[in-house]
């Protein structure tokens, strides 16, 4: 069975690297990252782009772990989408303000 997985910090380095190891694998996987219609563009517009040429679920998602605001209507969506969470994989730093 297909496990539904968000990572948070996706947008590059292992949190990227894991989101495709793991749609590869099979899983529904949403790449979370904040700022997907800023900064972030490029990254979330690679995902679309990596799940296209692979065939696998990948999928980017707005989620910003320092608001939880963002995270409950990031995690909302999800369930929204595929009924269930099965896996969180917490990659994202974080920054003291």
């Amino acid at each position: 069975m297909k496990q539904v997985i968000v990572i948070t910090g996706a947008s590059s380095g292992f949190g990227a690297l894991t989101a495709r190891a793991l749609a590869r694998a099979g899983n529904i996987v949403y790449a979370s990252m904040r700022e997907t219609k800023g900064r972030n563009v490029p990254q979330a517009t690679a995902v679309r782009s990596y799940a296209t040429e692979y065939s696998v679920d990948l999928h980017p998602l707005e989620l910003d772990v320092s608001s939880p605001e963002s995270v409950d209507a990031g995690i909302a969506s999800i369930i929204s989408e595929c009924g269930r969470l099965d896996v969180v994989i917490h990659n994202a730093g974080h920054m003291p303000h």
